[in-house]
């Protein structure tokens, strides 16, 4: 299996929540300046709760396309993820 289709692969196990595999598939692959190769680590350190590698992978993903909604749409999550703030955590 050539290094798009590992990717695929890695999408099919994301969805199916097996991200153990994923991540064991991902580490088998080469690393290459492709934005599918980088969405798919930040996916990956995603799950794991690896916020600043994932925000890291998702930067690089619009640095080769721009326009990536998926990465843009991840990001946000993280974001939103790190600024959640709940009040009445500090009020006993």
């Amino acid at each position: 299996m050539d290094n798009e289709g590992k990717i695929a692969y890695i999408q099919v196990l994301l969805n199916n929540e097996q991200a153990e595999e994923a991540k064991i598939v991902f580490s088998k692959i080469e690393p290459q300046n492709t934005a599918a190769y980088y969405l798919a680590e930040g996916k990956i350190e995603q799950k794991f709760q690896n916020w600043g590698a994932a925000i890291n992978a998702f930067n690089k993903v619009l640095e080769i396309d721009p326009e990536n909604t998926e990465a843009q749409h991840n990001l946000h999550l993280i974001k939103n993820i790190l600024n959640f703030w709940n009040p009445d955590m500090f009020n006993p």
